[in-house]
Parts: structure tokens; sequence; C-alpha cells
């Protein structure tokens, strides 16, 4: 029987010890706490390192420690006093994510980090937001809860993966959801459509609609079938081409955001979580026939001791796609070459690591609208306050959702209202890929590239997969790159693990990206001169009317992308000969008692928001764990 948490806080610890001993689960901050040995040590207490441990501390004799460096965001409640409104209420969180430049916030939920100047960009830098807080990414996301189609997971089957696939994948996206169909007045008015098979009702993160629809959604409905977009019924069924309504994570109980904070369990006596203490490195206990990991060292926030913890069983790095390689390249995991140049000693020669580096961009198409209730509302403090009150006092109203209810997600053929699709398609199948991608990268990886170029190519005649999305607000079209051909890298530059590592996006280092996205804003254009967006005296304000050719959108779109922090692949799940650095199994090569569960392992961008992907993934690795 599981003491409730008010007694378990009372209960005194038992004392360090590497025997197999009962012991009283809890959130620590004090490294006194920590025991000496676990079953499982898990890097990242994130969208995936929460759903990992609490699928391990199923099992009630298996201990499992998370170690995560930010703090533990305290969502409980409303009543709570760390509630924080840009957090938990859906349209404030609009906010988190810069555009046009604005900037992260710099609170403590977020590492902060910029990548380097972007020759592409003119030499200009991307911030790239991540969460540092308990529950990750999760916690600053714009909340869009869908998935890609099927065409975009079965690749990563084709790619030399068994059983990751759309169909392998299925019953995971379902495991970690706990969706809630509309009500009533939503089917009747909106006329939202679902699918009960595609959907979990059981899973630990909350998936419904909001009950507030911003008015000029029936406009942007009306505006794609004008273009002759279909509109799905229900795209998480493996079908999202199209136009759709799309769920946040959303708790419809209090219409507040829904994280992997969730996934928590600290009633739980197996498990551990140590918040604010960032790991550096990995142990590994050298062997002439394999290395293996035997735990990690790792410092509390605010101090330069190391400290170390074991493992019994394995190490799981979720750590996300810009820390994991930062951490395996600190242990000596990674292009022995590039390690070597910075003075750390390489113990296994994975180049992949930090490589296959990818990440969907936006661009901004601001608009003026006239309607009588739209985003730009919100600079209206009279009306503002009103509506505020509304959510406070009944959960009703704008503050329910984020700037947009509908989005888009459209094959190349579709989006390319002047039949250019053709000469991008061209290009892409007369490139030599290598051109494209660094100089100084392994030939493995390479290798792995080729692969991936073949199947990018192949997918762009496809009208079962989408290159480009569209997500509608009144004041904005922001037209989003799904499938790049670019490839960046994550390494570090330094053996201090307090150096952030060097973020290289190489955004635009192929120019078929580039070509994607002028295209996309010229679709805009189309869509803000249908007759449903015209009603709205839909008018262009940036980039503007005057910048009309291809050279001039291409200057805007330089100036403007940002990122949309979907970073995947810098531990790809590829055939080591493929630059891979993860094995179906998400174990890393040669090397025992090591696993990445996060982004990181993701070898190709699906055309969506990432974070139920991370889940679905996550979830699945879980359910392997409970057959051990």
């Amino acid at each position: 029987m599981l003491l409730p948490f008010y007694l378990l806080s009372m209960v005194s610890f038992l004392p360090v010890t590497n025997a197999r001993i009962p012991f009283y689960g809890k959130t620590i901050q004090n490294q006194s706490q920590v025991l000496d040995i676990y079953d499982f040590v898990v890097v990242g207490g994130g969208t995936s390192g929460l759903v990992v441990a609490n699928r391990l501390s199923e099992n009630p004799n298996t201990t499992v420690l998370v170690i995560e460096a930010g703090v533990l965001h305290n969502k409980l409640s409303f009543d709570s006093d760390e509630h924080e409104d840009f957090i938990t209420i859906p349209l404030i969180t609009s906010a988190n994510i810069p555009v046009l430049g604005n900037g992260p916030r710099g609170t403590k939920y977020d590492w902060n980090l910029t990548g380097v100047p972007q020759p592409e960009l003119g030499g200009r830098s991307v911030q790239t937001p991540a969460g540092k807080v308990v529950g990750g990414g999760s916690v600053l996301n714009s909340m869009v809860y869908n998935r890609g189609s099927r065409a975009e997971y079965d690749r990563w089957e084709e790619l030399g993966n068994p059983d990751w696939n759309f169909d392998g994948l299925l019953p995971y996206f379902k495991k970690a959801e706990n969706f809630t169909p509309p009500s009533e007045a939503l089917l009747a008015e909106w006329d939202i459509e679902y699918n009960p098979a595609f959907h979990g009702n059981q899973g630990f993160v909350q998936s419904s609609f909001p009950p507030f629809v911003w008015p000029s959604s029936r406009n942007f409905l009306r505006a794609m079938l004008e273009l002759g977009i279909r509109v799905l019924k229900d795209s998480m069924g493996g079908d999202s081409a199209g136009a759709y309504w799309f769920a946040l994570s959303l708790n419809p109980r209090d219409e507040s955001r829904s994280t992997a904070r969730e996934y928590y369990i600290p009633e739980r006596l197996n498990l551990h979580l140590l918040t604010q203490a960032q790991v550096t490195k990995l142990d590994i206990k050298a062997h002439q026939s394999k290395h293996s990991v035997t735990g990690v060292e790792y410092v509390m926030n605010g101090s330069f001791i190391r400290q170390h913890v074991n493992a019994r069983n394995e190490v799981i790095l979720a750590a996300g796609a810009l820390h994991t390689p930062q951490i395996l390249q600190l242990s000596g995991i990674g292009d022995a070459t590039h390690l070597s140049s910075i003075g750390v000693e390489p113990l296994v020669d994975l180049p992949g690591v930090g490589a296959n580096y990818q990440d969907h961009l936006l661009f901004v198409i601001v608009q003026s609208v006239n309607i009588a209730v739209s985003t730009s509302n919100i600079s209206n403090a009279t009306w503002n306050a009103e509506q505020r009150a509304l959510y406070d006092t009944e959960r009703q109203g704008p503050y329910t959702t984020t700037s947009g209810n509908f989005l888009a997600s459209l094959p190349l053929n579709t989006v390319a209202i002047n039949g250019s699709s053709k000469a991008i398609q061209s290009a892409a199948a007369a490139q030599l890929p290598t051109q494209y991608l660094p100089t100084d990268i392994d030939g493995s990886v390479i290798d792995g590239y080729l692969r991936q170029h073949k199947l990018l190519v192949r997918g762009l005649s496809s009208n079962v997969s989408a290159h480009v999305e569209f997500i509608l607000s009144d004041s904005v079209i922001l037209p989003v790159l799904l499938q790049p051909f670019s490839r960046g890298t994550i390494r570090i530059n330094s053996t201090s693990p307090f150096d952030p590592p060097q973020i290289d996006p190489r955004y635009f280092s192929n120019p078929l990206d580039l070509s994607t996205l002028i295209m996309s804003v010229e679709f805009g254009r189309a869509l803000q001169a249908t007759h449903a967006l015209q009603e709205l005296n839909a008018q262009e304000l940036f980039p503007g009317a005057s910048v009309q050719s291809t050279s001039e959108l291409g200057d805007s779109i330089r100036d403007g992308v940002q990122s949309t922090h979907h970073h995947v692949g810098t531990a790809s799940m590829l055939p080591k000969h493929l630059g891979g650095v993860v094995d179906p199994k998400l174990r890393v090569y040669d090397i025992h008692g090591l696993r990445v569960v996060d982004a990181s392992v993701i070898p190709m961008l699906p055309a969506c928001h990432m974070q139920s992907t991370v889940y679905a993934v996550a979830e699945k690795v879980g359910f392997s764990f409970s057959r051990l």
C-alpha cells in the first residue's frame, strides 16, 4: 500500500547503501539524499524522461532516479503559490516561443540557447529555447497536439529500424493520450469530427479541443475550400495532409496546459526525482571488448563539486536533441577526430553523435483583418480584462485557447499554385547531396544522408505527405517548412560541461528549403486573396505588398525565419554504417548499459509538432522495459 504524499515527506530517508532495500520515493534537492546506486538512472526529466521513469517505476522492485537540471514547476492546481500564467493559461503560452526576433522570456525554465551565426541568414544567429524544467519542452511549447502522416513514420523503418513505422507507433500514440471529444456545442457550431479509433482515453497527457474558437476560423476553413484543400475529419489516423481542427495538450477540467509532469508520480516508493542538478558526463568502465556505462557524474546547481551516482542496469539519456549529444561527447562518445581535437579522450568512435540535426522553420506573414473578435483585441486593456475575468471565473472565452484553432499541412503539389513544385522536384533529383553537407563530416553520416535524401526526393511528388504547414491566426499566417533537406550539427567546442553546445543548424544550406518557403509565402498570399479572407479585408503588413520578386521574398525570409524548436536527429536511430548512434531498441552502439530516449533518436522529421511523437517514442521503449 502506497503512503499519501504528505506522509512520505515526513518519513526519514533510509541510509545510503548499495544493497537492494526499499526506499521512500520523493522529490529531492539535496545531494545527501541520493542513494549510491539505482537500477536505472534517467538523465533529463522532460517529455521523454518522465515517460520512461514512469514506466520503469511501475515495477515496484525497480529503483529509478531521474536527474533534471531545472526546477519542478508546481502545476497541481490554480491555487498553487507557484502558479504562473505564462505556463498554464493557453492564450498566454502563445508568446513563449519567439517570432520575429522577439526573444525568449529568459525565465528559469529555459536554457536560453542561441545557435551560431548562419551564413545563409546573413550571419544572423537564431534563438533556440529549450525546456529546463521538470516536463521539459511540454511546459513551454505551443500546445499543438497532432501527428504526422503514415508515410513520414514508415520512412524510419525503411532506414533500417524494424517496427518503427506508423502502425508500430499508433498503440503508443494512443497509450500516452487521454482524449476528450469536442463538446456538443462545438460539434454543432463548427462541425468538428473525430474518430475514436485513433485516440487513447487512459493516458497521462490530456488532449482536447478548447471551448472557444476564434470567429475567423470559419473564414480560414472556407478559404481552404476555395483553394481546393480537403478538410480532414480526423488527422490523427495517419492521414494528416490537409486542413483540420487541431487539439491541444489541454486539460478540459480547468482548461490549463497538460504536460509530461503528469507522468511523475511522487507517491511511488521506488522513484526519486533530483532537481536542479546537471549531469556533466557519463561514468564509463573501460573493457578491452566493450566499455560499460556504470553511472553518471553531476553537479548541483550553483556548485562545481562533482558528484556520482551508479546505475545497476542502465543509464538512459533523455536530455533532448541539444544536450544528449553534448553529454555523449563530453564522455568520449562521438566523432573521434573531433573529440581528440578539443582534448576529449575518444572512447567510442560514433561520428553520428551530434550530426543529422534537423528542425522545422517558420516564417511570419503579418496581416490585418477587420473582425469584431480577433487576437488583435488582446492589446485592448478593457477587453483583455473582461476575457481574463471570464477565464478565471468560468474557464470560458479566448484564454482557453491559443492564437489559432485551425491549420493546414499541405503537400508540395498543393502549395505550388503556380506549378513551381516541378522545378523543386527536378532540382532535388539533380542534386549532388554531399555538396550541401559539412565538409568535415564522416563517410558513414554521408551514407545515411544519401538514404534520407532519396526518401525526401521521392516524397516531393506525394499527395499523402505534407511539406508545409500553415498555422492560421487573425493577425498572422505562419508557413512552416516541414521536411527540410538541410542538415546541421551539435558539437562541443570545449571540455567544460558548463559551456553551451555549439548549435549549427545550417539553415538553408540546401537551397531547396528556401525555395519551398518562398513558394509557401506565395500560397499564403493566395490564401489572403480568397473571397473568404477578403470578407475580413485581409491586408498584408509584412513582408508587404512591395516585396514581390523571388529575390526579394528570399531576402525577407532570410531576415525573418525562425526555429520552431522541433530539434531531432542528433543521436539518430540508424544502422551504425549509416551514421547511426542507437539501434532499434535505442541502445547506443558499442557500449553497454546506455540508451537514448528522446527526440535526438528520430532519424527524419515527421510533418507535425513534435510532442505527441516524442511521447509515443518514449512509450514504445517504456513498453519494452516492462518485458525485461
